[in-house]
C-alpha cells in the first residue's frame, strides 16, 4: 500500500478547474465527470490543522499514505525551512528541522527490492524497443509485454532447475512468487461502505432532491458507524512486542464516495481509508492497533446499516422490511418497500456479464500463454471485459448524465414511465410500522434474544459479537432517536452476570487485587492497558451446562454387551463372504471396542475412506445376530441413505427425531398435543430401548445442543450409542466441538480408523491422511499426480467444466465443486447449455427453479431440502442431496422426475409441486 498505493482511490475523480485566483466553480459536482473529490474524515484531524469535510488533494494523499507524513508536507516544510534559514541555520540544518516537522512518527518503508525476473524482464523490454528502433522507454502492447514475460520465466526456470516447467501450474507458481516483492509497508486500512441495492436503486431515480438526501443519510450512517469505531476500537501499541494498548486521540481518514458499479449500474458507496497513523494522549505519532480494527469490522458494518435505516426513515419518510435471501443459509436482507426486486436484479446481471468475461478472457490467455495471468495482466484483462460489456458511447459520466441512464433503464425495466413514477410514490409514502415501547422488560428480552442467536452458532464471545448482533435485533424495531442509549443498554444486559459468564486470565475471583488497576496503567475507561479492548471472552450458564451434560454422558455405564463369540462369527461371516477385502486389524478393534464396551456413549474416528461403513455393517450384524435392533442416524439426509443401504436398516436424520419428540413434547405453544386425541410417537421411536444399537454417523456434523438432546433422549431410553466420524472434518454450523470434550473425559480410550482402503494407490492413501493432518508435504504427491491445477478462476472454472463434460460423456459419475453459489449457477448454466446444444432436441416446456434456472425435460435436478411427504417406493423418501432426471414438465407447472442412484440407475420417480420445486430444486 506504501508507495503509490493510492492512486486506485485517485483514479477517475471529478476535478474542477483551477486558475491562477484559485479553486473556480466552472463545473460542480452535479455536472463534472467522473467521482466527488475526496474529503478528509476523523478526530484525528484536529492534530494536523485540517477539517473535517475539506477535499483531498492528490499531494495530500501521497505525502500521508505514501510517505506516512503529515498530507501538507510541502507547505509545512516549506514554512518551517524559511523560519529556520531566517533564524540564521545553515541548508542543512533547515532541511532537517523542516524534515522532521513534516514526519508523523518513522516514515513508511518503502522496499526497493526487485527480483531479478522483473530486472531481466525490464532489460528485455528494452531491447525489444531497440530492435525495432525505438525509444528504449516506450510502452509495448500488452499482447507484447505479456509474450515477453513468459518467455523470460520459462528461460529463467529452465536455468534454475535444469528442466522446463510441467505444466501451467508450475510456471504460474514460479511467475507469481518472482513477481510480488517480499516486503511492504501498511500505509492503511480500507472500509467500503455499501448499502443494501434497493438504496442505491430508488436513489439513482428518485428526484434530484431526495436522491441528495438518500447521500446525506448514507454520509450520517458512516460518521455514526466510524464513530463508534473511534470510540471502541481504536488504539495504538507501546512497550516491547506492543503489550501496552493505549488510546489515541482518534483516526485520520481519506473518504471517496462512488457512483457506480464497474458495470455502470447504480452503487452508491464510499471507501473509508484510515490512515496508519494515530496520535496518543501525550503527542506522539504511533501506528494503529490493526487486530482491534479487524475484530470490530461486522459490529461497525452492522451499525452503519442500522443507521442508514433511520437516517433514511428521518429525511426521505422510507420504510425496510425484511426480503429473503437467495441464499438459504443467510439472514434476509432488510430492503426499502416499494423498490421491486426486477429493477434490483438489473442492475445487478451486467457486473456478472464483466465477470463472466474475464473469466474467458482469463482462460484464453492461459491457454495462449501456458501460465495464469499476474495482477497486473488480470487487471488489464478486466478492464477489457468491463469496455467489451459496457453499452456503447460509456465513458466517465457525469451523475446527470447517468441519472438519465438510470431513469431510461428503469423505465424499461418496469414498463413505462408511469410505472416508475407509481414505484418512486409507493417507496417514499409507505404505511409506516409503529415503534414498540421500550420498557426494560423489552431491554432483557431482547438481550435474552442475542444471547440466544449468538450462542446458537459460537460457543464464545466477544463484545463486538454481541453488540453487532444487537444491532441485527434492534434494526426496524427502535427509533432513531433512541437508538444510541437502548442499544448501550441491551449490550449491558447482554455481558451482565445473568446472561454471560466472563472467562478470565487471571480469574478475578481467586486474586480480587488484580482488580484494582494503577492511574498510571489505566485507560479513560478504566481498564488496563496491558488487558486488550474487546478481547474478554464470555460464555453463558447454559453452554456450559449443555457441555457438562455431555460430559456427564460420556463416562455414564449401562450399555448393552455383545459375547466374544458373536462378534467373532460376524467378522468370520463378513470376511469368508469378501475374501479379496477382509476387515484390518483397525476395523475390527472398532467392531470389538463398540460390542464389548460398558460405556452408554462411545466414539470411534474415522477418516474419509477408512472403512467405517463396512465396520458399521458388521456391527450391525453382529449385534442383530444377538437378539438386538439397529437405528441409524446422521446429520444429512444423503449421509443416512448411504449409511441405510450399507448396514440394511432403518437410517434417520437427527433433525427427523428431533423435530418428531418436539412435536410431541408437552407445551404451552404446541398446536400437535392441543387436541383431544394427541397424536402417538412413531412406532420406530417408541421401538428404541435397551436392546437397540444406535449408529450415529457424522457425529461431529452435529452441534453441542442437538447433540445433547438426541444423546439423552437416547440414554434415557437405554439405547446404546455409538458415534463415529471424522473430528478433522468441517464443523457444525452451530455452536460446537463438546465431542472433544466427551472424548477426553471418556475412560476408555478413543477408538481410531488409520488405514486407508478406498484408494487402490498406496502413496494416495498415505497422501489423504497427510492432508487431513495438515502436512503440507501431502500436496507432492498431488502435485507429482496431476491432480492439482492452478490459475486465474476463469481458467479453473473452464477446465474444471471441460474435465466434467468428459467424465460425464464417458459415463462415469462426475461433480464439479465451487467455492460459490454464484460460480455453481454458472457451471450449472453452461452445462444445460451445453446439453441442449449437443442433444439437438426442442427445449420443450420449462419450470423454473430454485436457483433461478430453468429446467425441462432431460435436465439433472437436485433436491435442496428432505420432504417425507413425497414417497420414494415403501422405505425411502425426497431428501435433500438427491439428484434426479426430469421425465416430465406438465401443463399446470408440475414435474415428474427420477431418482438417479449410485451407479448412474434409476430408481423411484415421483411427481414435485410446482411452488416446493421453485423453491427446494435447483440444477
Amino acid at each position: 500500500m506504501a508507495g503509490n498505493g493510492c492512486q486506485y482511490y485517485l483514479r477517475n475523480v471529478a476535478a474542477n478547474d483551477v486558475t491562477s485566483r484559485g479553486r473556480s466553480s466552472l463545473a460542480d459536482y452535479y455536472s463534472a465527470q467522473g467521482e466527488a473529490p475526496g474529503h478528509w474524515h476523523g478526530s484525528g484531524l484536529d492534530s494536523l490543522d485540517i477539517r473535517a469535510g475539506d477535499e483531498v488533494r492528490e499531494e495530500q494523499m501521497n505525502s500521508l499514505f505514501g510517505l506516512g507524513r503529515h498530507p501538507n508536507t510541502e507547505t509545512i516544510e516549506d514554512r518551517v525551512y524559511n523560519e529556520q534559514i531566517d533564524l540564521g541555520a545553515k541548508h542543512k540544518e533547515a532541511v532537517r528541522a523542516a524534515d522532521k516537522a513534516s514526519r508523523l512518527g518513522h516514515p513508511y518503508r518503502l522496499y526497493a527490492d526487485v527480483s531479478e525476473f522483473r530486472k531481466r524482464c525490464a532489460k528485455a523490454f528494452e531491447q525489444h524497443n531497440t530492435d525495432h528502433e525505438l525509444d528504449p522507454h516506450t510502452p509495448i502492447p500488452d499482447a507484447d509485454r505479456t509474450r515477453i514475460r513468459t518467455r523470460i520465466a520459462s528461460e529463467m526456470f529452465t536455468e534454475t532447475y535444469d528442466r522446463p516447467p510441467i505444466d501451467a501450474r508450475e510456471l504460474s507458481g514460479w511467475v507469481a512468487k518472482n513477481s510480488r516483492p517480499h516486503t511492504s509497508a501498511v500505509a492503511g486500512f480500507d472500509i467500503t461502505f455499501s448499502p443494501v441495492k434497493s438504496v442505491s436503486a430508488l436513489w439513482a431515480v428518485a428526484p434530484r432532491s431526495v436522491s441528495e438526501r438518500i447521500e446525506a443519510a448514507h454520509s450520517a450512517a458512516i460518521t455514526d458507524a466510524l464513530g463508534w469505531l473511534e470510540r471502541h476500537a481504536v488504539f495504538t501499541r507501546l512497550g516491547r512486542n506492543g503489550i501496552r494498548q493505549v488510546e489515541v486521540e482518534g483516526i485520520v481518514a481519506a473518504a471517496f464516495t462512488h457512483r457506480d458499479s464497474r458495470a455502470g449500474d447504480p452503487d452508491l458507496h464510499t471507501h473509508v481509508l484510515i490512515a496508519n497513523r494515530v496520535r496518543t494522549l501525550d503527542g506522539k505519532w504511533r501506528t494503529l492497533d490493526g487486530t482491534a480494527i479487524y475484530r470490530a469490522l461486522v459490529t461497525v458494518s452492522e451499525i452503519y446499516n442500522t443507521r442508514l435505516e433511520h437516517h433514511c426513515e428521518e429525511l426521505i419518510g422510507v420504510e425496510f422490511a425484511e426480503r429473503p435471501a437467495l441464499n438459504p443459509a443467510k439472514r434476509p436482507i432488510r430492503e426499502i418497500v416499494g423498490v421491486p426486486p426486477p429493477l434490483i436484479t438489473a442492475w445487478s446481471r451486467r457486473d456478472a456479464a464483466i465477470t463472466s468475461r474475464l473469466d474467458e478472457l482469463a482462460a484464453a490467455f492461459q491457454t495462449q500463454h501456458g501460465r495464469e495471468p499476474t495482477p497486473g495482466e488480470i487487471f488489464d484483462l478486466a478492464e477489457r471485459a468491463t469496455l467489451e460489456t459496457r453499452p456503447a458511447k460509456y465513458g466517465l459520466r457525469s451523475l446527470a448524465e447517468q441519472r438519465a441512464t438510470w431513469r431510461a433503464e428503469a423505465v424499461a425495466v418496469l414498463g413505462g414511465r408511469e410505472a416508475l413514477s407509481q414505484m418512486v410514490s409507493a417507496a417514499l409514502t409507505p404505511l409506516r410500522t409503529a415503534r414498540l415501547q421500550i420498557t426494560e422488560q423489552w431491554i432483557a428480552r431482547t438481550a435474552q434474544r442475542v444471547i440466544e442467536v449468538v450462542s446458537e452458532h459460537r460457543s464464545t464471545w466477544r463484545a463486538t459479537n454481541l453488540r453487532a448482533e444487537t444491532e441485527r435485533q434492534l434494526r426496524g424495531q427502535v427509533a432513531g432517536q433512541d437508538w444510541e442509549h437502548v442499544a448501550e443498554a441491551v449490550l449491558a444486559e447482554t455481558i451482565s452476570p445473568t446472561n454471560s459468564v466472563a472467562q478470565q486470565d487471571p480469574d478475578l475471583t481467586d486474586e480480587p487485587e488484580l482488580r484494582t488497576v494503577p492511574v498510571v496503567l489505566r485507560r479513560r475507561d478504566g481498564t488496563s492497558v496491558y488487558t486488550p479492548a474487546n478481547q474478554q471472552l464470555y460464555t453463558s450458564a447454559r453452554v456450559l451446562s449443555v457441555e457438562q451434560q455431555l460430559v456427564d454422558l460420556s463416562i455414564q455405564p449401562g450399555a448393552r454387551q455383545l459375547p466374544t463369540e458373536t462378534i467373532t462369527a460376524a467378522i468370520d461371516t463378513y470376511n469368508n463372504a469378501h475374501p479379496d477385502r477382509p476387515l484390518n486389524a483397525g476395523q475390527i478393534a472398532v467392531v470389538a471396542g463398540f460390542a464389548t464396551s460398558n460405556l452408554r456413549v462411545r466414539t470411534t474416528n474415522a477418516p474419509a475412506g477408512s472403512g467405517k461403513t463396512t465396520a458399521m455393517t458388521v456391527l450391525a450384524n453382529a449385534w442383530t445376530a444377538s437378539g438386538g435392533q439397529v437405528l441409524g442416524l446422521a446429520p444429512t439426509a444423503a449421509a443416512a441413505a448411504v449409511l441405510g443401504d450399507s448396514i440394511g436398516h432403518r437410517v434417520e436424520t437427527v433433525d427427523k427425531l428431533l423435530d418428531v419428540l418436539h412435536r410431541h413434547t408437552p407445551r404451552p405453544d404446541n398446536p400437535y398435543l392441543d387436541r383431544e386425541y394427541p397424536p402417538s410417537l412413531p412406532q420406530w421411536v417408541l421401538d428404541i430401548g435397551p436392546e437397540t444399537l444406535v449408529i450415529v454417523d457424522e457425529h461431529v456434523k452435529i452441534g453441542n445442543r442437538k447433540r445433547l438432546r438426541l444423546l439423552h433422549y437416547l440414554a434415557g431410553r437405554g439405547a446404546t450409542i455409538r458415534c463415529i466420524g471424522d473430528p478433522q472434518q468441517l464443523s457444525p454450523i452451530e455452536a460446537g466441538g463438546a465431542d472433544l470434550d466427551m472424548t477426553a473425559a471418556a475412560p476408555e480410550a478413543t477408538l481410531t480408523l488409520t488405514h486407508v482402503v478406498r484408494f487402490a494407490a498406496t502413496g494416495e492413501a498415505t497422501a489423504s491422511m497427510q492432508l487431513r493432518d495438515g502436512d503440507p508435504t501431502a500436496l507432492g504427491w498431488y502435485l507429482d499426480n496431476g491432480r492439482i491445477h492452478a490459475g486465474h478462476h476463469g481458467a479453473v472454472h473452464n477446465d474444471a467444466f471441460i474435465a466434467w463434460t468428459a467424465d460425464h460423456l464417458a459415463g462415469r459419475d462426475t461433480i464439479m465443486l465451487a467455492a460459490t453459489h454464484a460460480v455453481v449457477t454458472e457451471l450449472n448454466t453452461r452445462a444445460r447449455a451445453d446439453r441442449l446444444a449437443r442433444t439437438c432436441t426442442p427445449v420443450g416446456a420449462q419450470v423454473m427453479l430454485g436457483d433461478g434456472l430453468a429446467a425441462s425435460v432431460g435436465d439433472i435436478i437436485r433436491t435442496r431440502r428432505n420432504n417425507p411427504r413425497l414417497r420414494l417406493g415403501e422405505r425411502d423418501w425426497v431428501r435433500n442431496g438427491y439428484t434426479w432426471t426430469i421425465t416430465a414438465v406438465h401443463a399446470d407447472g408440475t414435474l415428474t422426475a427420477t431418482h438417479r442412484t449410485p451407479g448412474r440407475a434409476l430408481g423411484h420417480s415421483g411427481v414435485f409441486p410446482v411452488l416446493w420445486t421453485r423453491d427446494q430444486a435447483a440444477i
